[in-house]
């Protein structure tokens, strides 16, 4: 018998069975005649014939697997009503939850749902995210195996790279497959998508096994206690989807398809053409497809949390104000309220109130390290420190970062020679939202990620071999890590801005509520300054954490005893560097000699 509620998609049913159910409505002045199901071992290599569910919606078929792995595709004959015109098309199963090589679905035999260890995700406020290209990031790592560089597998070699760093959450730029002919080679996956249920299949050892070893790379994430975001782009999809196949009588994989008697689709107006055709999730069949894979990447592949992709645009699209909040309501019911649901905004947007995003964004935080490293003011970077005074509320975080996908490395932007970075990568860590590290920026990777023409260079190895030269830098993100882990101040809203000593390039402010429990004075010169660090309300003995030394606090302003007993009321700020000082000495002299000894780096 047919469920009453088909499950969209193929299943084995046991016992050499399966169920195949491919949604597609007639739509429009296009109206769905038949479908069939082809294949190998699949019915005995005949086609299997599917009828219409009582829905309307729906083309149901159960047959017989002829071994542990079968490879299927639908056969479609569709006509348009108002000319009578028929055409047949061959298109691969949306829902498919793995893919072949050309560009049919799979479905195994022995296929039964993978249960998870339980995983207590770490608190958002208490992240440290690791975005990171799967392919880019280990493709020439000579630490990662041959045979697994570039791959999943290779992330789960570079798990204790990522803990030594105090990572406890990686998102993984999209990893939805696109195998698609027309689309070779390595690409972001930005701009198209074929299979949005499936892990994308150039990313594992064995393609033949994206699924498995997907799974296994997030388990192998939750059992060091590190939780697994994905980038989920929900806009643009290929022109070989199957949903574009579908509805377009006249389909050309080399243009974007005819939507106007599609249910899934739209056209977007955009400048230009960002891959392929768009879901358009006005209509609501996209925005249940849309639902239908948040549901099989948290349900089924494991994963604690979604980056939405370019929701501004989902925003703003046809007044079309629900809708990316109604995505992040999908993830936190399939997720859970502990699910991350992150936004990724515009760059001149405030914060999404009024939605199911617990976080999101922040890359004015970005450009504002960039201007201080050219001198250009600190009134910006205090700003972006300082979430409640952009108008974010306590509970919405924002994700702040020096570098990501999006943009140029700041390593190519004033952070040379490396020790530049130094000031900003103390801010990051000292920043009231949560830290994001992009692949390499640990080491000050500096290969532009952009070509010439603002295009993304897709194919952009790690060069791991500079974690040698840049060495400090490494140990300086592992030990801000350590402290935001052990200081609770440094993962509250709060931010209290001290002073800007505009000439000499410092800016110092506290962290803590209701009294201080950190102070920073961050140098963006690269000569050493001499400064006030103003430190009001709180007297006694301070800990300052880069250097290990002790201070005092006495009449609103930070001073320092030396060896005779001189006091000194200004302070010298190295170069390029930072003063983080503590109420507490939250570490003891072993481990601090053990975060800057330079035989872990």
């Amino acid at each position: 018998m047919i469920d009453e509620r088909p499950r969209r998609g193929a299943v084995s049913t046991g016992d050499g069975g399966a169920r195949f159910t491919l949604w597609a409505p007639s739509w429009g002045d296009v109206e769905i005649l038949d479908a069939k199901v082809l294949g190998e071992h699949v019915n005995h290599g005949a086609s299997l014939a599917m009828r219409r569910h009582d829905d309307g919606e729906h083309w149901v078929a159960e047959g017989s697997l002829d071994g542990p792995v079968a490879w299927y595709e639908y056969a479609v004959e569709a006509r348009l009503r108002s000319t009578g015109r028929t055409w047949r098309t061959r298109v691969s199963d949306p829902y498919a939850r793995e893919v072949y090589r050309d560009f049919r679905s799979v479905l195994r035999a022995d296929a039964t749902p993978h249960r998870f260890a339980p995983f207590a995700r770490p608190a958002l406020r208490d992240l440290i995210v690791y975005e990171l290209h799967v392919y880019n990031f280990t493709a020439e790592d000579p630490r990662v195996r041959g045979l697994v560089r570039g791959t999943y597998a290779g992330v789960k070699e570079k798990l204790p790279h990522l803990l030594d760093l105090g990572v406890n959450a990686i998102e993984l730029m999209p990893v939805f497959d696109y195998s698609d002919p027309w689309q070779v080679g390595v690409r972001w996956n930005y701009n198209t998508a074929c299979h949005l249920c499936a892990p994308h299949r150039a990313y594992a050892a064995r393609t033949e096994h994206a699924r498995q070893e997907f799974i296994e790379l997030v388990e192998a994430c939750h059992d060091a206690g590190v939780a697994v975001i994905v980038d989920a782009v929900f806009q643009q999809v290929s022109r070989r989807f199957s949903y574009a196949r579908l509805y377009d009588p006249d389909h050309d994989p080399r243009r974007s398809p005819d939507v106007t008697n599609n249910p899934v689709l739209g056209a977007h107006p955009r400048e230009r053409d960002a891959g392929g055709c768009d879901l358009d999730c006005d209509k609501p069949a996209a925005l249940g497809f849309v639902r239908d894979v948040i549901d099989v990447w948290f349900d089924e592949l494991g994963i604690d949390g979604m980056r939405f992709d370019r929701v501004p645009g989902e925003l703003r699209w046809r007044e079309r104000r629900a809708t990316a909040s109604t995505l992040a309501t999908e993830a936190k019911s399939h997720g859970g309220d502990t699910a991350y649901r992150i936004a990724e905004p515009a760059r001149d947007d405030g914060p999404l109130d009024g939605t199911d995003f617990n976080a999101q964004w922040l890359p004015r935080f970005h450009d504002a390290a960039i201007e201080a490293l050219h001198h250009q003011g600190l009134s910006h970077l205090e700003l972006r420190m300082n979430p409640r005074a952009q108008g974010f509320s306590d509970e919405r975080v924002p994700v702040v970062f020096l570098d990501n996908h999006d943009d140029e490395r700041l390593a190519n932007r004033g952070g040379r020679p490396w020790w530049r970075l130094q000031p900003p990568t103390i801010a990051l860590f000292t920043h009231p939202g949560v830290p994001m590290i992009y692949m390499g920026a640990e080491y000050a990777e500096d290969d532009h990620t952009r070509f010439e023409n603002g295009l993304p260079r897709e194919l952009n190895p790690l060069d791991w071999e500079l974690t040698e030269a840049a060495g400090p830098l490494l140990r300086l993100h592992r030990a801000m890590a350590f402290l935001r882990r052990r200081l609770a101040a440094l993962r509250g809203p709060a931010f209290t801005p001290l002073w800007r000593h505009e000439s000499e390039h410092v800016l110092v402010y506290g962290r803590g509520e209701p009294e201080l429990q950190c102070v920073v004075a961050l140098n963006f010169d690269e000569a050493p300054q001499t400064v006030r660090v103003p430190v009001p309300g709180v007297e006694g003995v301070w800990h300052e954490f880069l250097f290990n030394l002790t201070f005092h606090a006495a009449e609103g302003e930070m001073r320092y005893v030396d060896r005779d007993g001189a006091r000194w009321d200004r302070l010298l700020i190295p170069g390029s560097y930072a003063h983080v000082y503590c109420r507490e000495k939250l570490w003891t002299d072993a481990e601090w000699t053990s975060l800057f000894a330079r035989d872990r780096t």
